[in-house]
């Protein structure tokens, strides 16, 4: 049997690292999985596409909303050959934790290094108690804390993951570090459309239609009359956002999904009418998964 290979952000350590655990544990639990650290979105989706090669990414979290890059990567592909999919997704708690290196006097920290997700994550706690330090972005929570591991930074403490602080030997701040109690991640696991999964231990709570409109006419009651599409057609709608498409302002696509767990097929069907009626409304509608989403066991 060939091995999964499955991408995700790193380096080790990171929260899409410990996604990547949960989900290879259950949903390829017997199956050999190879797990490669890839340093961005960009490389993810620039790699090579194949029926082996899966990737776990974040795609919402409950603090600061959609990642953007995921949606507009999954957008960007849509039209090639072997355009990749959301597979599966799963919601997952996020703790946060401040970071640091034994020995610091943490009155004296004058840096709080992570990524930009995890310090909006962490706003409020890093003011009271952090004052006075500035915000350092970089490209993950694990390449923060291996930064101060590594003494790159001498006063500065990393926001992250239990996980890579034990890594590299650092200590951590007792409590979460997060503003909001709550706090959880979606991550959806990508790759081409035609792979299965015989096996699963989590418990389903929904089927998702993850779904972009193009071309939504630019007049008074464009877009409620695309959405009146999904409400006459008795779809669900669970998630909307716009985002700019990039060329002009005013110019955007939107981003939407759907329930379509009450359907046996899934919402094909549905889906194809809605599509039919959108298409005479001048409006191209993608789709960029229809998938499970899990609650993991425990």
């Amino acid at each position: 049997m060939s091995a999964w290979e499955l991408m995700y952000l790193g380096p080790e350590g990171t929260h899409s690292h410990e996604a990547a655990d949960r989900i290879a544990s259950a949903l390829l639990a017997g199956e050999p999985v190879k797990q490669v650290a890839m340093q961005s979105f960009d490389e993810i989706f620039e790699a090579p596409k194949s029926a082996q090669r899966l990737a776990c990414v974040p795609i919402e979290n409950s603090i600061q909303g959609s990642v953007w890059q995921v949606w507009d990567a999954l957008t960007r592909e849509h039209r090639e050959e072997g355009a990749r999919q959301i597979l599966a997704a799963v919601t997952l708690p996020i703790h946060q934790y401040a970071i640091y290196r034994e020995g610091l006097d943490l009155a004296q920290v004058d840096e709080v290094v992570s990524h930009p997700q995890a310090l909006a994550q962490c706003k409020e706690h890093i003011r009271l108690r952090f004052p006075g330090a500035r915000e350092v972005a970089v490209s993950s929570t694990a390449e923060a804390v291996r930064q101060i591991a590594m003494g790159e930074r001498a006063r500065a403490v990393a926001i992250g993951s239990r996980r890579a602080a034990a890594l590299y030997g650092l200590s951590v701040w007792p409590e979460p570090f997060e503003d909001r109690p709550g706090n959880v991640t979606r991550f959806a696991l990508v790759g081409s459309p035609e792979v299965a999964f015989a096996k699963r231990s989590w418990s389903l709570t929904d089927w998702t239609a993850s779904l972009c409109l193009r071309g939504v006419p630019h007049r008074p009651g464009g877009l409620a009359l695309a959405l009146h599409t999904f409400a006459a057609a008795n779809l669900n709608l669970t998630r909307l956002e716009s985002r700019p498409v990039g060329d002009t302002i005013g110019n955007y696509v939107y981003y939407l999904d759907a329930s379509v767990r009450p359907y046996a097929d899934r919402g094909e069907r549905v889906l194809s009418v809605v599509r039919e009626l959108l298409t005479l409304q001048g409006v191209e509608i993608l789709a960029l998964g229809v998938y499970p989403v899990y609650s993991p066991a425990g």
